[in-house]
């Protein structure tokens, strides 16, 4: 059994054939089609051959055509208009490259503030270092001393 949806065609019966065109030659009655009078003494009217079938109403210009024709009767406020969208677009570009610019430099501030905490560090062990040598370079000078003491006598 063939599937029934919206799109297929689905022929009728003799039967149900029959039935519409008795239900439509019953309501409408279309065998009794009446003739409307002409009255020749009416001059505004007319008849249908003669009406104007082609009647649709002008179709708009594209945009295109519209820029163009604006731009040749209104160039001056064409140019300027082009101006004004130039400089925004340079503005907004110049902007953003702020932006950019100013996250790439608290970027750099926050590392050299790493570096000078590292540097902080190292110069505090330096100098802890530097305590260290210098007392060690006071014993060993006192060492040298008892030794030359020892060895050469008191002076």
């Amino acid at each position: 059994m063939q599937r029934i949806n919206r799109k297929a065609h689905v022929g009728k019966s003799s039967n149900e054939k029959e039935a519409y065109k008795n239900f439509l030659s019953q309501r409408f009655s279309l065998d009794k089609t009446e003739e409307d009078p002409e009255n020749p003494s009416k001059t505004d009217s007319s008849n249908f051959d003669s009406e104007d079938l082609n009647n649709t109403k002008p179709r708009g210009k594209s945009w295109k055509l519209k820029i163009g024709d604006f731009l040749q009767n209104n160039w001056v406020a064409g140019l300027g208009t082009g101006l004004m969208l130039l400089v925004i677009g340079w503005a907004v570009s110049f902007a953003v490259n702020q932006g950019v610019q100013g996250e790439k430099i608290s970027g750099m501030e926050t590392r050299v503030e790493k570096v000078e905490e590292k540097v902080n560090g190292l110069t505090a062990s330096v100098s802890e270092l530097n305590t260290n040598v210098s007392g060690i370079k006071i014993e060993f000078s006192k060492d040298i001393e008892y030794i030359k003491e020892k060895l050469f006598g008191k002076n």
